[in-house]
């Protein structure tokens, strides 16, 4: 379990700061190609992420991390859980926004893009230890 936990914790770090990256390029040849702020500000959340979409994800995650840690005995601060859960969230808000509308972008869909798999990830995360 503690390998598992490990490599996906690894897999949304690395994908995570990868999405923020490219959304940063996107932003940067945006505003070098004349956007204006507000522009640069509706590409990021309509084509990259919605800064509320990271937020739910990230409060979800932390709760969750922070129930199971504290209800099987490993105490997963805050701030721990923050910075693990993080990379997650920008991932899940990634993917819902970006799903397409033949799959079915639905309350549902965001629902548990945003809700179940941030708790289910960040319960296994605090769990595994």
């Amino acid at each position: 379990m503690q390998t598992v936990a490990t490599t996906l914790q690894w897999t949304f770090l690395v994908t995570g700061f990868g999405v923020l990256g490219a959304a940063l390029m996107s932003s940067v040849r945006m505003k070098l190609s004349g956007a204006s702020f507000g522009k640069v500000v509706e590409n990021l959340e309509g084509r990259w992420f919605g800064a509320g979409s990271v937020l739910l994800a990230l409060l979800v995650g932390v709760a969750a991390m922070t129930g199971v840690g504290r209800l099987s005995g490993h105490g997963v601060g805050l701030d721990e859980a923050a910075l693990v859960v993080f990379p997650l969230a920008l991932v899940a808000a990634f993917a819902v926004r970006r799903m397409p509308e033949k799959l079915g972008n639905t309350t549902v869909a965001r629902a548990s893009g945003l809700i179940v798999a941030p708790a289910l990830l960040g319960a296994m995360l605090s769990a595994a230890g």
